[in-house]
């Protein structure tokens, strides 16, 4: 049977969506191709219709989750007061919510220790996403006005939230998990003039 573009699309599509799910609340090499088709109820040899390889999956996964964050950064821009912008995305990300649901999170803080191992194609596709990430947080320093040498840089803050969200996931004590979030909000906080809520 023949399908028609727009059905392929679709079904592209949903590889996709469930692999970047997958992949971050399992870890890449733990998801399969075999067991990723046959949870969409889908063939392994249909998944090459879609992908060259996993590798190809891998960085457009990547690709997608990253822009999805991005955009839910944009969108808490938008909603912060005046000045509040660089600590309204750190808010975001630093959140409870966030820790506990690695799934639908942050692709650096879930894979980066996995993908520094994979190909040059793969790193440079997560790397123009970063860089976009990094552009966003950027306009945001830029929009919030703060004096340049007071503020952090958009890579040490985008450092640090990844890495206080990498062993906030990590460590056992609940209560500590929540200091090591509170503690990164607080210094971008105090580093853009703006005081948490």
């Amino acid at each position: 049977m023949r399908y028609d573009k727009q059905h392929k699309t679709a079904i592209r599509q949903r590889i996709l969506d469930m692999a970047t799910l997958r992949f971050r609340s399992e870890g890449i090499a733990a998801v399969g191709i075999a067991n990723l088709m046959a949870d969409l109820g889908l063939t392994h040899g249909g998944f090459y219709w879609h992908f060259k390889d996993k590798e190809d999956l891998v960085a457009q996964a990547c690709q997608q989750a990253m822009q999805s964050i991005d955009q839910q950064w944009q969108q808490q821009m938008q909603l912060a007061a005046p000045g509040g912008k660089r600590l309204s995305v750190a808010q975001h990300y630093l959140s409870i919510q966030h820790r506990d649901f690695p799934d639908t999170g942050c692709v650096a803080a879930a894979l980066a220790g996995e993908l520094c191992r994979h190909t040059p194609a793969t790193r440079e596709a997560f790397t123009a996403s970063l860089q976009q990430q990094l552009a966003t947080l950027d306009s945001a320093a830029r929009q919030d006005g703060s004096p340049s040498e007071t503020a952090l840089t958009p890579g040490t803050q985008l450092s640090l939230m990844v890495g206080a969200m990498l062993l906030a996931r990590a460590v056992t004590d609940p209560v500590l998990s929540s200091q090591l979030l509170a503690e990164a909000e607080a210094l971008v906080a105090h580093h853009s003039g703006s005081a948490p809520d």
